[in-house]
C-alpha cells in the first residue's frame, strides 16, 4: 500500500524533540471507501491543529503524526458530511467509513473507543428523539420546553451508559448536553416565529426560566469550542431584542449597547466583531453605529480594522456614484452592463440559487415587479453562483419563471461589482438612482413594506 501522509498545518509554536517513549503523539490510519473525494479534514476542535488527510486509490489513508493532544477531533468532507472522533496521545487508531455517508458508516478501532462510540452516535439519537425538526419547532411553548428537557435528560443517561470514559470528557460532554438545551430554548423564538410567520413572536419570561443563574461571562468556557459560545452569543442577542422591543431603537444599536455592557473584556469584543462584520451592512445609521462601537469596543485591533472597513463603506453613502459591473452573461442571451440602465432606477437583487433566504423573498419581488411594470424602473437580478453551474441557475430561473433582468456575476463572490459593495452576505439589495449614482446600497427587501415607501418618495 502506498502511503500517504497527511498535510499538518499548524499555527503553533515549534514542539521539540520528546522521546518516543513519550507517547506525545497519535497515530490514525483506516479506509474510506466508495468516496467521492480524495482529501478529507481532520481538525482538533479546541483550534490546536488541522490537518489534510490524503486517501490512495483504494481508499487508504495513514496520517503519521498528531501531535495536537488528546481532544475531539472533527473528520470531514464535504459539507455536512463529518464525524466527531476522540483520540488520545500514545493511542494508534484506525477508522473504517464509507466516504459518501461518515455518520451512519464510520468506526473508529483504537483505546478509549467508548468515547468515540458515544460521538458517532448521539447525534442519530438526538434526532430520533426529536422527530421532525419543523414540526418540534412548532410545538407551542409548554410542549416544546417538555420535550427540549426530555430529549437533555435522555442523551445524558445516554452519556452515563458508556463504561470507562475519560473524566474530562464525560464532564466536558455533560455540560455539552445541558448547554445544547438551553441554546434550543433561545432559538426556539426566532424559529417558531418563522414558522408560523409571525416575526414579532416573542416568549415568555417563564419559558426562559432554565437561564436564569447561568454565568455567561465565562472566557475559559467560551473558547473551548464547544456549545457554551454560541450559548452566549445568543443570548446577549436575545436580551438585545428585548432592549429594541422596548425602547424602540434600531436593533443593530441595541446589540452593541448589549455586547459593549458584557463584563468579560475578551467575550464582549469578540462578540462586537462578529456582529460589526455584518450588521453595519444593514443598520439605517451607519455613522451612529460606528461611534456606538468605537465607544464599547476595547480592542485596539478590533477599532482599526473596523475603522478601516467604515470608510470603506462611506464612499457607498448616498448619492455617492455606484460601482459598476460590465458585460454580466445575461440568462436572456447576450451580455449586460449597468450603463445599459442608464435614465433608469434599478433595483438589484443579489442572490444565488443555493440560497434559502433569497429564494424566499422570489414571491414578494414577483409582486413588486408587477406592480412596478412599466415604470421608470429596472429589476435586475445578480446571480453570484459559480460559473460551472450556470446550467442549474438557467434552469432555476425557468423553473420559478423568474422575471426581470437576469444576470450572472462573473467571479461569484470574488466578482468586482460584489466586493466593491462590500457584500459578505446575501441576500442583498441596492437601489440605483438615473444617474447612476446609490440610493441605497442596502434598500429594503422585497417583503418590507419599507421598500415601497422609498420606491413612493422617489416618485417612481
Amino acid at each position: 500500500m502506498k502511503k500517504i501522509i497527511c498535510v499538518l498545518s499548524l499555527v503553533l509554536a515549534i514542539i521539540s524533540c520528546k522521546e518516543e517513549t513519550d507517547k506525545n503523539y497519535i497515530l490514525l490510519s483506516g479506509t474510506i471507501t466508495d468516496a467521492p473525494l480524495t482529501e478529507f479534514k481532520l481538525y482538533h476542535k479546541d483550534a490546536r491543529g488541522r490537518f489534510t488527510i490524503k486517501t490512495a486509490e483504494d481508499g487508504s489513508f495513514i496520517c503519521d503524526t498528531i501531535f495536537s493532544g488528546t481532544g475531539t477531533y472533527r473528520f470531514s468532507g464535504k459539507g455536512m458530511n463529518r464525524i466527531d472522533v476522540y483520540l488520545a496521545n500514545g493511542g494508534e487508531y484506525k477508522l473504517i467509513t464509507n466516504g459518501k455517508d461518515l455518520r451512519n458508516t464510520s468506526e473508529l478501532i483504537g483505546p478509549v473507543a467508548n468515547a468515540s462510540k458515544y460521538l458517532l452516535t448521539k447525534d442519530l439519537r438526538n434526532e430520533r428523539l426529536r422527530g421532525d425538526f419543523e414540526e418540534y419547532n412548532n410545538l407551542n411553548e409548554s410542549d416544546f420546553s417538555a420535550k427540549a428537557f426530555m430529549i437533555k435528560e435522555n442523551l445524558i443517561k445516554y452519556l452515563d451508559s458508556f463504561p470507562n470514559l475519560p473524566k474530562d470528557f464525560a464532564e466536558f460532554e455533560r455540560e455539552e448536553l445541558t448547554n445544547y438545551y438551553l441554546l434550543s430554548l433561545i432559538r426556539y423564538q426566532y424559529r417558531h416565529g418563522s414558522n408560523i410567520k409571525q416575526p414579532d413572536f416573542r416568549v415568555s419570561k417563564e419559558f426562559l426560566k432554565p437561564l436564569e443563574g447561568l454565568d455567561f461571562n465565562n472566557e475559559e468556557a467560551y473558547k473551548h469550542r464547544g456549545w457554551y459560545d454560541e450559548l452566549v452569543g445568543e443570548y446577549f442577542e436575545l436580551k438585545a431584542d428585548e432592549l429594541a422591543d422596548n425602547e424602540g431603537i434600531d436593533k443593530y444599536l441595541a446589540k452593541l449597547k448589549v455586547f459593549g455592557a458584557i463584563p468579560n473584556d475578551y467575550i464582549k469584543n469578540d462578540l462586537l466583531k462578529s456582529a460589526a462584520k455584518y450588521d453595519i451592512a444593514y443598520t439605517d445609521n451607519m455613522d451612529a453605529y460606528y461611534t456606538a462601537f468605537i465607544a464599547v469596543s476595547t480592542s485596539k485591533e478590533n477599532n482599526k480594522v473596523f475603522t478601516e472597513k467604515y470608510k470603506a463603506l462611506k464612499k457607498l453613502s448616498k448619492g455617492e456614484p455606484s460601482p459598476i459591473f460590465t458585460d454580466y452573461v445575461n440568462n436572456a442571451g447576450g451580455t449586460t452592463s449597468l450603463n445599459n440602465f442608464s435614465g433608469k432606477y434599478v433595483y438589484i437583487d443579489v442572490w444565488a440559487t443555493w440560497c434559502g433566504p433569497c429564494l424566499a423573498e422570489v414571491p414578494s419581488l414577483k409582486k413588486v415587479e408587477k406592480q412596478y411594470h412599466g415604470k421608470n424602473i429596472e429589476f435586475v437580478s445578480i446571480s453570484i453562483d459559480r460559473q460551472e453551474v450556470k446550467g442549474a441557475w438557467s434552469k432555476m430561473i425557468a423553473d420559478k419563471e423568474l422575471g426581470g433582468v437576469q444576470l450572472l456575476a462573473d467571479k461569484d463572490w470574488n466578482t468586482d461589482f460584489i466586493k466593491a459593495y462590500k457584500i459578505n452576505s446575501i441576500p442583498r439589495f441596492i437601489l440605483i438612482d438615473p444617474k447612476g449614482n446609490i440610493v441605497s446600497w442596502n434598500a429594503p427587501r422585497p417583503s418590507n413594506p419599507k421598500l415601497i415607501e422609498l420606491f413612493n418618495e422617489l416618485n417612481i
